[in-house]
């Protein structure tokens, strides 16, 4: 069986294709040392450089993201952390956007600072899924209680949205 503790996450590593596995530290806020802590997200953007995407969750909820340069064998949270939980997209080493409470919010300096967008299109939680090519250009599609289905596109960051495929 598995049994969960919270305040604690666990990541490995592997340098040769998974046939050997090593634990790695990190090191969490004292916030999360009694909340649930969940793996939202890892995306590696190059041979040294990674994101770790992490929900904590007690009475609130926020996002820390962490970075490692050194190939994944040491991470440090980024300086700014997201007050809820949300969608991730790591478009590049120093782009991310992040979408949650009807609002988008975009960095372009690897998540030392962000700016938050409102869009003209309310999704409230409708977004099924988000990808963005650079933090100017993205997709989502959103769903409603009908199961239908919209494509929307922005080319302004998230300020404006177009439905593609309505």
């Amino acid at each position: 069986g598995v049994v969960y503790a919270p305040g604690s996450i666990y990541i490995f590593r592997t340098d040769d294709a998974g046939a050997s596995w090593k634990q790695v530290g990190l090191e969490l806020p004292p916030e999360a040392q009694s909340s649930e802590v969940a793996l939202e997200k890892i995306q590696i953007v190059s041979p040294a450089q990674a994101f770790l995407v992490l929900r904590i969750t007690s009475d609130n909820r926020q996002t820390i993201i962490y970075q490692s340069d050194d190939g994944g064998d040491t991470w440090s949270p980024t300086p700014a952390k997201l007050p809820t939980s949300g969608q991730t997209d790591i478009v590049s080493a120093q782009e991310i956007v992040f979408y949650s409470s009807d609002q988008f919010y975009v960095t372009n300096d690897a998540a030392t600072s962000w700016s938050i967008v409102a869009p003209d299109t309310q999704f409230g939680d409708s977004i099924s899924a988000m990808d963005f090519a650079t933090a100017q250009i993205g997709w989502v599609i959103t769903y409603d209680l009908l199961g239908h289905r919209t494509l929307y596109r922005t080319e302004d960051g998230g300020s404006t949205w177009f439905p593609i495929i309505p």
